[in-house]
């Protein structure tokens, strides 16, 4: 009796997973639940499969069968983190661009890529930002996308002033997501009213931050500075008594400071 292709290349995996042999660094995450270790991973676009190196054998293995996959950090990739946070953009952008190349659907190639759109909103470049966010994120689940690169996301779209496409977005979030990312959402609404000149819009939508999800950590400190700054610039005396609020509620967090250090 022939063993179907399916079949036989889960035969293959079984035995695999179970040898015995020297260390390997790489790791492949199947959907059924079985995890592959390997000696070298790499994807290949035009048939869209891992060729996956064993102590054993060269395997194909369709990504649609694949979960995850793990490897070891690109050595480059702190450097060029770090040189994103001093403010050198130059010097990361190519760092990072041939780890996206390298290692395609490996991990890290996403790593890369918000880094890439860090730099890039960095420059103010947003267009740039914009499109690699966008590759990001294409064809993962919501549940698997960070707050923080939603938020960066969001920021490109603000910064292309693509200002109906984002609202859209906003609303449809503050509508349908979790409480953190809607809390969030309602914030950068505020901040594309802000930056679009519409301040009581932009007000209210910082208020709504501060009143409807005060359990959100992530996003309330800013929702009370940027709610209090916002009063001062419409002549409000309120604008105080959310700047104390703020600082009794975070006494150590930079928004707190940067409130302090303002009055």
């Amino acid at each position: 009796m022939r063993m179907n292709a399916p079949r036989r290349l889960g035969m293959i995996l079984l035995g695999v997973v179970f040898a015995a042999g020297t260390a390997v660094a790489d790791r492949v995450f199947m959907k059924d639940g079985s995890v592959l270790e390997a000696v070298s991973v790499r994807y290949r676009a035009s048939s869209q499969e891992y060729i996956v190196q064993t102590q054993q054998a060269t395997l194909p293995i369709p990504a649609s069968r694949v979960d995850r996959v793990e490897v070891p950090k690109p050595p480059a990739l702190d450097q060029a983190m770090a040189d994103i946070r001093a403010g050198k953009y130059d010097a990361a952008i190519p760092v990072l661009e041939k780890i996206v190349q390298e290692y395609q659907r490996l991990e890290w190639d996403n790593q890369a890529r918000d880094g890439l759109g860090m730099a890039y909103l960095g420059k103010r470049d947003f267009r740039k930002a914009l499109a690699m966010y966008r590759e990001m994120m294409e064809g993962m689940p919501a549940e698997r996308i960070p707050l923080a690169v939603r938020r960066r996301y969001w920021q490109a779209l603000q910064g292309a002033e693509q200002y109906a496409l984002l609202k859209r977005e906003l609303d449809e979030a503050i509508a349908k997501a979790p409480r953190d990312v809607a809390a969030m959402a309602q914030l950068m609404r505020g901040d594309m009213y802000a930056a679009q000149g519409q301040k009581n819009e932009a007000l209210l939508d910082y208020l709504r931050t501060v009143i409807l999800y005060e359990k959100e950590k992530e996003s309330r400190p800013e929702a009370l500075f940027k709610a209090a700054r916002m009063l001062e610039e419409l002549r409000d005396p309120r604008a105080a008594d959310l700047r104390k609020m703020l600082t009794n509620e975070f006494p150590n967090h930079p928004y707190a400071r940067q409130a302090t250090a303002g009055s």
